[in-house]
């Protein structure tokens, strides 16, 4: 049985089929853009995986129950901006520092009895480490986030890309390209 993998949320379906099962996005676009061969960042975009961001650096996990005290101490010491939240192996939400200045800031007095499920971003959009990067730039800014879930296709988390990581992948890759002379 041969699948095809849906350019929208990256589900599986069946060869043939109009629709994504998924998400409802048709399957029948043949035209779909391609790179142009002679620009090495448009294909490093639209071809190379998001496991090319990947540092393995940058993972963080907390319980819906934990503190935004303690959250907050952790990135602070980590200098981490972004955490993913788990309960019982699922991933149920996400906390950035936009969030923290956008639901905290100036509302709660004493961070020991805010919990991070009071704040979180719920049912946060992810990605695959096999993804195009174009797919999770897409993501990020349909849904204007800046950091992304990287999630194993059990669910598990891998990693979290940032636009950061993005946009400094990206100058790495035209600085390797560039011609010195």
């Amino acid at each position: 049985m041969t699948t095809l993998k849906c350019p929208s949320c990256g589900g599986e379906n069946l060869l043939g089929t109009d629709r994504c099962e998924h998400c409802l996005h048709s399957l029948m676009q043949v035209d779909l853009p391609k790179p142009h061969q002679d620009d090495r960042l448009q294909r490093t975009l639209m071809t190379r995986p998001v496991a090319d961001l990947l540092t393995g650096k940058d993972l963080l996990i907390a319980s819906p129950t934990d503190t935004l005290k303690h959250i907050v101490e952790i990135f602070q010491r980590e200098k981490k901006s972004c955490i993913l939240i788990y309960d019982r192996h699922q991933l149920v939400g996400i906390i950035s520092y936009r969030d923290l200045l956008r639901r905290v800031a100036g509302r709660y007095r004493d961070l020991r009895k805010v919990t991070a499920e009071m704040v979180m971003t719920p049912r946060p959009e992810c990605v695959r480490p096999e993804d195009p990067i174009a797919y999770a730039v897409s993501k990020m800014a349909m849904g204007g986030f800046r950091h992304l879930p990287v999630l194993t296709q059990d669910g598990r988390p891998f990693s979290i890309i940032s636009i950061k990581d993005v946009l400094s992948h990206l100058v790495r890759r035209a600085a390797e390209t560039s011609d010195p002379t």
